[in-house]
């Protein structure tokens, strides 16, 4: 049973009427529940198949796993099928590297497979620059992570990567209507959450926090990736989710892909207390994920959304 606190969409205003009223909300939930597959991120899907169609019989598990874990939808699928109870782990296995060894190639290379042949619906305005975003917060947590000293880097940086996946099903199950809550939260210079709160009366972290508990991911996982922007509210992994939740800044300052507005959002003083930060420390973290980040972008070839 995951353990973080439950966070309920917003009243009913005259804002949040604008897109989706109560009814509307509960017909999101709705579907967010019968999602079997997410849009995912062509180019990561090719560098992965890559790997793993390398005929270099050499290639280590490790080496797939890193290129499965720049993407948070093939990342969330493998996690969700190992933690279903057919594999009977439910909720135990947290690292893309576990799930491999417990799925086995063919079975991860299926997943894959079937994420390539998904109809992502063409490049919407709302998910441009996500990838990098999320793939850009997965690095900060790590470099922050180890800045520190603190274990289970590897859980938190997944977490990282999947932080925004409530974005994700947003843009895919809303179109063009996400498209607006963008457009809206960068007119009135506002974070993105706030818009989705005042148009849709519920926010990406509800969003994802309704999909984890779904998936029956991980507490490791779901609580970071629920309460991203309210870590002072997480309980049982109140480190990794303000790991999460400064990493997130960490790349935003830094100005690398997308999260859907040009604003930052508020910075929990809690968070930065728990993690012992201080300006020394940040500046160290900061520069090892400016390191980390360049050399990720020469050995996968990224490409930065503009």
């Amino acid at each position: 049973m995951n353990r973080y606190v439950d966070i309920e969409p917003a009243a009913d205003t005259p804002e949040s009427a604008a897109i989706l009223d109560k009814i509307g909300r509960r017909m999101l939930k709705r579907q967010v529940d019968a999602l079997k597959s997410l849009p995912t991120f062509p180019e990561s899907i090719m560098r992965i198949n890559s790997v793993l169609l390398e005929e270099n019989s050499n290639q280590s598990m490790e080496q797939i796993a890193r290129a499965i874990e720049v993407d948070p939808v093939v990342t969330a699928r493998i996690l969700r099928l190992v933690n279903s109870a057919f594999y009977g782990v439910s909720g135990a296995i947290a690292s893309v590297y576990d799930a491999l060894v417990m799925l086995g190639l063919d079975v991860v290379r299926g997943i894959v497979l079937s994420s390539a042949a998904m109809d992502v619906g063409g490049r919407r305005r709302s998910i441009s620059g996500l990838w990098e975003h999320s793939f850009g917060t997965a690095v900060a947590a790590s470099a922050l992570g180890r800045t520190l000293g603190m274990s289970g880097v590897e859980e938190a940086s997944a977490a990282g990567l999947m932080h925004d996946i409530g974005k994700l099903v947003l843009a895919s199950q809303l179109g063009s209507e996400y498209d607006r809550v963008i457009a809206y939260a960068i007119d009135e210079g506002i974070h993105i959450r706030e818009a989705e709160l005042k148009l849709l009366g519920v926010g990406h972290d509800t969003i994802g926090q309704w999909l984890v508990k779904r998936w029956r991911l991980p507490d490791s996982l779901a609580e970071p990736i629920a309460l991203h922007h309210e870590p002072a509210q997480s309980r049982a992994h109140a480190d990794v989710t303000a790991l999460v939740h400064m990493a997130d800044h960490m790349i935003r300052g830094y100005g690398f892909g997308f999260a859907g507005d040009r604003t930052m959002p508020p910075l929990c003083d809690k968070a930065w207390k728990r993690l012992g930060l201080n300006e020394r420390k940040l500046r160290k973290a900061v520069a090892k994920m400016h390191i980390d980040l360049q050399e990720a972008m020469v050995h996968a070839n990224l490409y930065v959304s503009q």
